[in-house]
């Protein structure tokens, strides 16, 4: 029988029972994904067990500056000895079993450390809080628990994973927990004027280029409240830039005055597209997310779409205008 719980503490239990933990995140990754997984490797490291990160995506270059970024393994498929080498699988930031784009994981023991609503308590152990404002202030929980001190390695990469997942403190999940937390990491050595600079003010000259063929094919409808952003392939050869250069572009039309909702949709290869949203406080684009098979957060979600992108287009503004426009 599997435990669901929103105790840090039990996880912490379950990987002091382990000697060689597995430890994944989503594809795609972004900054608490990262962070979390830089931090939680340290953590485990700290209690005697290994731990090995195994990512099937490459990171953004706007994350380069995490330490610890080098050891981790990017590969298209988990090594073919896992079974053996491994007694614990550790999926961080994925609400369902298949986030990670890893064929197999189930056949370990899993321990499930999220905070998404739609999480669907896959684990042997599942510690779920939907009110954590990173997965990487779960991971901060977990060291104090076990009264691990922080290193400045392992506050730089938890106050990273905060930092991004509230937009700088400025989403919704910028609660007083997540502060609080983020002034803990402060005094543990984590530098927010270092990292925000790393974060925001030192993309390579692709992303740049890139962020300047996506933002021309920005659209603004339902009376400038949507603004809709698109990306292919022959965009990002041109740029030079790599699918991981696309992370945070649909933040910029979010910005515009009178956006509620942006759409980022990115058609990179054969097959389905790939679309992130965000939105201002008063609009839930996870429940549109969902109607795809997607999910992510109230203001923050995304989700794959069948068919080709002029298709996927179609089909997520018949779902997403009626709420914009019924805002």
């Amino acid at each position: 029988m599997s435990e669901v719980t929103r105790d840090p503490g039990a996880a912490l239990a379950r990987l002091k029972r382990a000697t060689r933990v597995l430890v994944t995140s989503h594809s795609a990754p972004d900054g608490d994904a990262l962070g979390s997984e830089l931090g939680f490797a340290e953590l485990a490291q700290a209690l005697g067990v290994k731990a090995t990160i195994v990512n099937h995506d490459p990171h953004p270059a706007s994350l380069a500056f995490l330490p610890g970024l080098e050891a981790i393994q990017v590969r298209a498929e988990l090594p073919p000895s896992f079974e053996r080498e491994f007694d614990l699988a550790v999926l961080l930031e994925c609400p369902g079993l298949d986030r990670p784009a890893f064929a197999g994981l189930d056949r370990l023991p899993i321990l499930n450390l999220d905070h998404h609503m739609e999480n669907a308590r896959y684990g042997e152990v599942n510690v779920v809080d939907e009110d954590a404002p990173a997965v990487g202030e779960m991971v901060l929980k977990m060291a104090e628990i076990a009264g691990v001190a922080l290193t400045g390695r392992m506050a730089t990469n938890l106050y990273a994973a905060l930092v991004t997942d509230t937009g700088d403190f400025r989403y919704s999940n910028a609660t007083p927990r997540a502060f609080e937390a983020g002034a803990r990491l402060v005094a543990a050595g984590a530098r927010p004027a270092e990292i925000a600079e790393a974060l925001w003010e030192q993309n390579p000259a692709r992303v740049v280029h890139l962020m300047a063929a996506v933002l021309s094919t920005l659209e603004l409808l339902a009376g400038g409240h949507l603004a809709i952003i698109t990306c292919d392939r022959a965009m990002l050869d041109a740029a030079g830039a790599h699918p991981e250069d696309t992370e945070n572009l649909v933040n910029i039309p979010r910005a515009i005055e009178g956006v509620r909702v942006a759409v980022f949709l990115k058609a990179l290869k054969d097959g389905p597209v790939r679309a992130s949203l965000r939105s201002r406080a008063g609009l839930d684009v996870q429940a549109v997310a969902r109607m795809f098979g997607g999910g992510g957060h109230r203001n923050a979600a995304g989700c794959t779409i069948p068919g080709t992108l002029p298709e996927a287009r179609r089909a997520l503004l018949d779902a997403l205008l009626p709420v914009v426009e019924s805002a």
